[in-house]
């Protein structure tokens, strides 16, 4: 009992011992160096820099916003195509069919002929400030084509009407490709996401531009309307980019070094003068001195643009880019395929108005598998590009060009649609969104990385500029063997649209080596 008393008094003693200062003091000293040891360890940078947009509902309308570029501008292409005849009857020159090959190839022209210069001025001026440009530049003038009462004044009108898009190309590809700079799966699933709508949306803006133009004049509307409603579509998509695009160092930073303007006159100026020379040819006549001239002075600005390129510092078009041997003949292959293309954009619309006798809305819905073949393709190429060798996507591209074009020289008159007509539209446009996907992989594995931004552009002007191009070229085969037969004029058209879909063949089949490899960065 004694002992049980004596262990309590001496746990209580414990119990009530002075605090000791001295010894929670080293206590609290060694925390204090643990917290300092835990300050002085370096974590590793976040990979995922902070997201520009508020939400999921803002990152969807931003995707909308910026992919709308595509589809407006394919839009302005088939938005004067199906209702053309109508529009030349507005303007005088229904008679004309040489006349009437301006409204489309001088819009084609600008856009591509401009899209090269329009890319750098964005990374210098702001991406955002030059997208929001070029819509409200887009929507003033087509508010001055849409009032036009002769076919100069609309042809100048719709050429300057294509630098709009110009603008808006590039640097909407810009804004997208900025827009998610985390490493993470969700950030690379919604830049994929981007960028296949992106192209996905190009064959579907050209048959709802038909439709709509069509539709308008179908419901007996002045053919101004085709335009003017054009022009509020792109004042509102300019308000919405203003308010969906952020402001900020992403997508709106101002870069430095200078500008190539030498480069750029020169480079512009020999473009418009080849488009002129060869697209007025049938016009002027290449006995006289206008296409004559301005094919040589064309020739001469582009040989100067290509010296000055050597030279300047900031360079638009580093001629470096075409040591590469495989992306000339992917270049090539472009013009070729992209060319022939434009032929079909053009021409069969117009076979199926004016020899099958069916109304432009009635074409425009005879034309709607293109749009849905472009969704199909545009998937197929990211589930293909990493897994099968590019020289046989792109030539598979090149090859449904061919036998797009191949297909519409036997295509008989007086035949359903279901026949060719339908298997036309689902072959040939395949070509278009693989050749550009496979073009701009194969220039981002075979380019150096500073060299990939250039060549994307330079891709761009290819496509575009080469739909002029290719109007240009068969306008002149057009106008020397038709002799007033429609039809003749028609299947001479596409006659040379296989002829250059067989040059992308051919330079694809001397260079596939080059192409052999599957995309490095598919993941």
């Amino acid at each position: 009992m004694e002992h049980s008393l004596t262990a309590d008094r001496d746990t209580e003693k414990q119990h009530h011992q002075p605090f000791d200062h001295s010894r929670a003091t080293t206590i609290n000293s060694k925390f204090d160096n643990l917290d300092n040891h835990d300050a002085d360890i370096e974590m590793p940078p976040s990979t995922n820099p902070p997201s520009i947009f508020h939400n999921i509902w803002h990152e969807i309308l931003f995707i909308i916003v910026v992919t709308s570029a595509q589809l407006i501008t394919q839009a302005n292409l088939g938005n004067t195509i199906f209702p053309q005849f109508s529009i030349a009857s507005g303007l005088g020159v229904l008679d004309q069919p040489i006349k009437q090959s301006w409204f489309v190839a001088s819009y084609s022209c600008t856009v591509g002929t401009f899209v090269l210069i329009t890319g750098r001025l964005g990374d210098l001026y702001g991406r955002r400030n030059l997208f929001l440009l070029g819509y409200a530049l887009l929507a003033i003038l087509n508010i001055g084509i849409g009032f036009a009462r002769n076919h100069i004044l609309y042809d100048v009108l719709r050429a300057l009407s294509g630098i709009g898009p110009s603008i808006m190309m590039p640097n909407a590809a810009a804004l997208l490709g900025g827009a998610w700079q985390g490493e993470d799966q969700r950030s690379r699933r919604m830049k994929m996401v981007a960028f296949c709508t992106f192209g996905a949306i190009a064959p579907g803006g050209y048959i709802l531009g038909g439709a709509w133009g069509a539709g308008i004049i179908h419901a007996g509307a002045h053919w101004g309307w085709v335009y003017w409603s054009m022009a509020i579509v792109c004042a509102g998509l300019t308000v919405a980019a203003w308010w969906l695009v952020p402001d900020n160092e992403v997508t709106n930073g101002r870069g430095s070094g200078g500008f190539d303007w030498w480069g750029s006159l020169a480079g512009v100026c020999g473009l418009v003068m080849v488009f002129i020379a060869l697209n007025g040819a049938p016009d002027f006549g290449w006995k006289g001195p206008i296409s004559p001239t301005l094919l040589i002075l064309g020739i001469l600005n582009l040989i100067a643009f290509c010296y000055i390129e050597t030279k300047v510092s900031h360079p638009l078009l580093p001629m470096e880019i075409f040591r590469s041997s495989t992306f000339s003949a992917v270049a090539i292959s472009l013009v070729g395929g992209w060319s022939s293309f434009g032929v079909f954009q053009y021409y069969q619309p117009h076979f199926l108005i004016q020899l099958r006798g069916i109304s432009p809305l009635h074409a425009s819905l005879q034309m709607l598998p293109c749009a849905l073949i472009g969704i199909v393709a545009a998937i197929l190429a990211v589930f293909l590009l990493p897994r099968v060798p590019g020289y046989t996507i792109f030539g598979f591209s090149m090859l449904c060009f061919f036998l797009g074009q191949l297909l519409l020289i036997f295509t008989p008159v007086d035949q359903s649609y279901w026949q060719m007509t339908f298997p036309i539209c689902l072959i040939i446009c395949f070509g278009p969104d693989l050749s550009f996907a496979c073009a701009s992989l194969i220039a981002s594995d075979k380019l150096k990385p500073e060299q990939q931004g250039v060549a994307g552009s330079f891709i761009n002007t290819i496509v575009n500029y080469s739909i002029a191009l290719g109007l240009a070229v068969v306008g002149n085969v057009e106008a020397a063997t038709a002799h007033g037969d429609v039809e003749k004029g028609y299947r001479s058209a596409f006659y040379t649209g296989t002829g250059l879909a067989a040059l992308g063949i051919i330079f694809t089949a001397i260079f596939w080596r080059g192409m052999s490899g599957a995309h490095k960065g598919g993941e």
